[in-house]
Order: structure tokens, then C-alpha cells, then sequence
């Protein structure tokens, strides 16, 4: 080979390095000229199998990328006067997704997700054991944001335990339990368990076990016989027809139940108004009858209604006899009413002569006494 052979080939080496060099240095650096929204998390749980270049993502799609991995208390200076020794993530989401949304527009959107559940969780990237940061909607209630005794210079999103942190969570729950019963607490109730079987066994040998299962046995053929028929019921074609008819009844009854929640509402009140009444009054009432002087005076007040009730009987006789007597009165008048007419009619007949016998009384007194009045002088006598 010739001498500038070796040359070219020397120079093709080079500069197919230094390009390679510049396309790995340019794709690389435009990272760093890349605008990106930084979300920060604290976990207090192990973060092994994260690192920074992982996957962030909401619901599978990827959103971003983990920045940076620290400790709360190197980046905060109040987490140094708490217990807190959480694990500082830091992430970089691309704004691209957001619309048109500036940082502070975007952190506030945020804030808004976070109150209504938004958390991130680090989730197993299939069976490498590597991690990513998942962001999830859970529960804000069951699922609150650790206590933290500063403010998060950048966009914050509480985090949630992963799935293995929730497992070891568990099993430490279930170990702790475990490790919480004593021996002497498991043979108890080993032997509680033996002899509850026995006294099983025993009542099953026995004649009442006998009746017993057969009983079982026949609640047992009986409830297939139910579900024999219940299965034939649900099969029949007509009982689709009948669900939406019961479906749109129960909606109509929902209406009118929620439409007279006001009327009933308003009665539950006056009902309320009225019971409270009602117990204060029975509770006068009770404290007037309790009152020393009540029982005094009720006390002399049952001699005064056993003499009302003794007279009361004594009346009732007295009317009795009263009307007894009204009705002997009755059948003499109607025995003796010829006699009483005639009686009558004679005293009208006295009356009629007295009243004739005054009237010549007033004219002629003196022919009341002596007869008849004197004839007058020069009617013929000498």
C-alpha cells in the first residue's frame, strides 16, 4: 500500500470519529436546551430499581423523565428539625402535552388534580426489577400526602406506596400479629378448636344430630328446589319485559321521593317541634305529679269522690223512686180521668154560679141577704 493510501485512510478515521463524537455531544446536549416542567415527590420507602432517565407517566403514556434522586434534607433545611428522612425525586415533564400552559398555569392545574387524587407511584417495569414513576388517581381520603413541615420550592405531587412497599407492608401487619400471639395462645385455641369439633362430632352421633342432619338435608333439597325454581323464573322471557317496567317504576317512585324530600323534611321538623313539646309538657306534667302537694291534694281529693259516688248512687236511687212515683201519678190520672173531667166540669160549674152570684151581689147586696128587692111606690099598692 502506498504511503498516502494510509494517509486517507488514517483521515477517514478521524474524521468519521470526530462526526460520530458531534452527532452523540448534539443529540445529548439537547437536553439541556429543552424547556421541561419540574414536579418534585418525596417517598419514604425505598426507591431501589429508580434511577434518573426513568420513565414518568399518567394512565401508560409517557410524560417524562426522572431528573434527579436526593435526599429531602439536602435540598430543605427544615426537614432537618423533623424525623423525616424522606427520598427527594425529582421530575421533568414535557410541556409539549400541556397545551399552552406556562409553569405557573401548570402548577396550579396541578394542585387542582393533587386535591382530587392525583399521586405518583413507583411501579415495577416488568421483571428487571427497574422502576418507574407512575402517576395515579387515588382516594385523596384513604391516600393523604405525607407531612411535610415546608414548602416545595417547585410543583409538588404527593406520592402513594408502590405495590411491593404495600406487600411488605402487609406481611410486617401480619407478621407483627403473629409474632403478637403467644404459644400458650395458639394451643388454646387449638384445644377450643378440638373440642368445639367434638362436641360436634357428638351431637351428630347422637339421636338430635341424626334429626338434625336429616333436617339440614331437607332444607338442603328444599333450597335447590328454590333455586330450581328461581332459575326457571329468571329464564322466563317475560320477566325481561317486567325489569324495565320495575326499573322505571322504582326510578318514577325515586322522583317523587326526592321531589317531596322538602314536604318531608319540612314534617320531620314540625314532628321534631312537636315531640320536644310533647316532653316538655310530660316533663311538667310528671314534675306536677310528683309535687308533694299533688299528692296531698289527691289524697283528699278520693274521700271527696267516694261521698260523690254515694251520692251519686243515692240520687240515682231517688230518681228512681221519683219516676216510679211519676208513674203511679200517670196510671191514677188515666184510671180516674172520667171522674177528674167531671170534677172539672162541676168546679166550672161552681165557678160559673159564683161568678153569677157576685155579679148580683154588686148589684143588689142587700137581695144577697133579704130576697128580693122592695117593689117600687105607685106601681098599684095603695
Amino acid at each position: 500500500m502506498r504511503k498516502h493510501d494510509y494517509f486517507k485512510l488514517g483521515a477517514f478515521i478521524v474524521v468519521g470519529t470526530c462526526m460520530l463524537v458531534a452527532v452523540v455531544i448534539i443529540l445529548g446536549a439537547g437536553r439541556y436546551f429543552q424547556t421541561t416542567f419540574i414536579v418534585e415527590s418525596y417517598f419514604n420507602e425505598s426507591v431501589n430499581g429508580l434511577e434518573v432517565g426513568s420513565p414518568v407517566k399518567l394512565r401508560g403514556v409517557a410524560i417524562g423523565r426522572v431528573a434527579a434522586i436526593n435526599f429531602v434534607n439536602n435540598k430543605y433545611q427544615e426537614a432537618n428539625d423533623t424525623d423525616a428522612r424522606y427520598v427527594l425525586v425529582e421530575c421533568d415533564i414535557n410541556p409539549d402535552l400541556f397545551q399552552d400552559q406556562d409553569y405557573e398555569e401548570f402548577r396550579s392545574s396541578l394542585n387542582k388534580e393533587v386535591t382530587t387524587g392525583l399521586r405518583v407511584r413507583p411501579t415495577s417495569l416488568g421483571l428487571t426489577g427497574q422502576l418507574f414513576l407512575n402517576f395515579v388517581y387515588v382516594d385523596p381520603e384513604s391516600n393523604p400526602p405525607l407531612s411535610i413541615d415546608w414548602t416545595p420550592d417547585v410543583a409538588y405531587v404527593p406520592s402513594v406506596p408502590s405495590t411491593l412497599g404495600r406487600i411488605e407492608g402487609a406481611v410486617t401487619t401480619i407478621s407483627q400479629t403473629l409474632s403478637g400471639i403467644k404459644q400458650g395462645d395458639i394451643t388454646s385455641i387449638v384445644e377450643d378448636v378440638k373440642s368445639i369439633v367434638d362436641t360436634i362430632d357428638n351431637f351428630m352421633r347422637a339421636e338430635g344430630g341424626k334429626e338434625a342432619g336429616n333436617r339440614m338435608l331437607s332444607i338442603l333439597k328444599e333450597t335447590n328446589t328454590l333455586i330450581a325454581r328461581v332459575n326457571e323464573l329468571m329464564a322466563d322471557p317475560e320477566l325481561e319485559r317486567l325489569i324495565p317496567e320495575v326499573v322505571g317504576a322504582v326510578a318514577g317512585v325515586n322522583k317523587i321521593v326526592n321531589g317531596a324530600a322538602d314536604d318531608v323534611i319540612a314534617a320531620a321538623a314540625e314532628a321534631n317541634k312537636a315531640m320536644a313539646s310533647f316532653k316538655k309538657t310530660a316533663d311538667s306534667l310528671n314534675k306536677t305529679l310528683t309535687d308533694p302537694r299533688m299528692k296531698k291534694a289527691m289524697a283528699e281529693i278520693a274521700p271527696a269522690l267516694e261521698n260523690v259516688a254515694r251520692a251519686s248512687g243515692d240520687l240515682a236511687a231517688a230518681v228512681g223512686k221519683v219516676h216510679a212515683l211519676a208513674n203511679r201519678l200517670n196510671s191514677v190520672v188515666a184510671g180516674e180521668e172520667s171522674n177528674i173531667h167531671a170534677i172539672l166540669e162541676d168546679a166550672r160549674q161552681v165557678m160559673q154560679n159564683l161568678k153569677e152570684l157576685s155579679g148580683d151581689a154588686k148589684r143588689y147586696p142587700s137581695g144577697v141577704f133579704f130576697g128580693q128587692p122592695p117593689e117600687k111606690a105607685g106601681s098599684g099598692t095603695p
